[in-house]
């Protein structure tokens, strides 16, 4: 869920401006952990992808939604985070190339921040409506049972409408304006997207607590829901926790103007990028089907 990675690439001199000369072993460091991050991203979620298509016992409609995100999550680890791979070492020096890096090649640059955006997009707006759909299924479970695989479809054609709308504004913002007037958007944006979600997180934890959600004593459909409640709301929230701080050092490097060395940057979009193979692990610890 590499957020606004790409915004920043183009104005790396800002960032950079306090930094000594890059050191190839941190680059090598770097470059590892990220391929190593590419490798578990595609291996997991295609993985889960494939076990959807092809169990019957994990095809249920409730799974949509997280699945909807593996494979904005697949696309995204599968083809941008390769060229940030090659930023990186470019960045570094530990290759060379006629094509340049994200910040000389204009062309090069454009395509990742439009498919970076997108597919990054597509899996927090996915994650924001997990949250929500939970809520309902634990408000309403009764209506929530008789919802329709039509209606989820529904749900995952709006995921990505709202992703095209955002994704287009970010990018042309960045392209046409400047990343600092950006900022202040994609703030308001980020606002809205975290009450929705704590929001939901927090009506569900009081339903857990006040004792009315299913009980030992109660239908084993029941149990289940809720600890798929429980297992899909701890995905949505590790994408928020990991999109979060990316978002908070733009703030500080393009509003705050606070300098920040770019291996830093890197860290934080390691971070950012890995969290896409963690939902795969999560459903294999949590979800019996997909254990089996």
């Amino acid at each position: 869920m590499n957020n606004t990675s790409a915004s920043t690439i183009g104005s790396r001199q800002d960032l950079d401006s306090s930094k000594n000369s890059p050191s190839r072993m941190e680059g090598v460091t770097l470059c590892s952990a990220f391929m190593l991050t590419f490798v578990l991203v595609v291996a997991g979620n295609l993985i889960t992808i494939i076990l959807f298509a092809k169990n019957k016992n994990i095809r249920k409609k409730n799974l949509f939604l997280p699945i909807n995100m593996a494979f904005a999550d697949l696309f995204l680890g599968a083809v941008g985070l390769p060229i940030y791979i090659y930023d990186v070492g470019f960045y570094f020096q530990l290759w060379t190339s006629r094509i340049g890096n994200l910040s000389s090649n204009n062309r090069l640059y454009i395509f990742f921040l439009a498919f970076d955006t997108f597919f990054s997009q597509a899996s927090i707006i996915s994650a924001a409506f997990i949250s929500c759909e939970r809520f309902y299924a634990m408000y309403w479970p009764f209506k929530h049972r008789t919802l329709s695989t039509r209606t989820y479809r529904i749900l995952i054609i709006i995921v990505w409408i709202i992703t095209l709308f955002i994704s287009a504004i970010w990018t042309g913002s960045n392209l046409l304006l400047s990343t600092k007037h950006t900022m202040f958007v994609w703030g308001l944006y980020t606002l809205i997207l975290v009450l929705i979600m704590c929001g939901c997180y927090m009506g569900i934890w009081r339903k857990f607590q006040s004792g009315s959600v299913a009980t030992s004593h109660q239908q084993n459909r029941d149990l289940q829901n809720k600890r798929l409640t429980k297992t899909l709301l701890f995905v949505s929230g590790l994408s928020l926790l990991a999109w979060l701080p990316l978002i908070i050092l733009n703030f500080l490097i393009f509003v705050c103007l606070l300098p920040v060395q770019f291996k830093f940057y890197f860290m934080v979009n390691l971070i950012n990028y890995f969290n896409s193979f963690v939902n795969p692990v999560v459903y294999a610890l949590r979800i019996v089907e997909f254990r089996q």
